[in-house]
């Protein structure tokens, strides 16, 4: 009982993280209700866990947390995949403009002689 109410209190903790950074213009409202939901739902299994058995009865897991863990590791590690190809992309767009600002820079300058 301790454990689900501590994990509410994060839950309401993080909806409204989530809601500031749309307020200040960090998230854009599609991805405030995405995440909005996903914590919700952590909500809710964590007052009815009885969802996760009948969902791990569907996939063919033995127990629900299982089946949760499963799921969430999957989805971490192509979030992580996703921050990677991103980061890639951000270090190439910074490479590319600096090399292009130093030929500009390298142009202007005149010779001293």
């Amino acid at each position: 009982m301790i454990i689900q109410l501590l994990i509410t209190l994060f839950v309401l903790f993080a909806i409204s993280r989530v809601w500031l950074r749309y307020n200040d213009g960090s998230l854009s409202l599609v991805s405030s209700f995405f995440w909005s939901i996903i914590w919700m739902g952590l909500g809710v299994v964590v007052w009815v866990p009885n969802i996760t058995t009948s969902f791990a009865d569907l996939i063919g897991v033995g127990r629900g947390a299982d089946a949760l863990v499963y799921i969430s590791v999957v989805i971490l590690f192509y979030g992580l995949f996703r921050v990677y190809v991103k980061l890639e992309f951000i270090e190439h767009e910074i490479t590319s403009l600096v090399r292009n600002n130093a030929l500009k820079e390298g142009k202007n300058q005149t010779p001293q002689t």
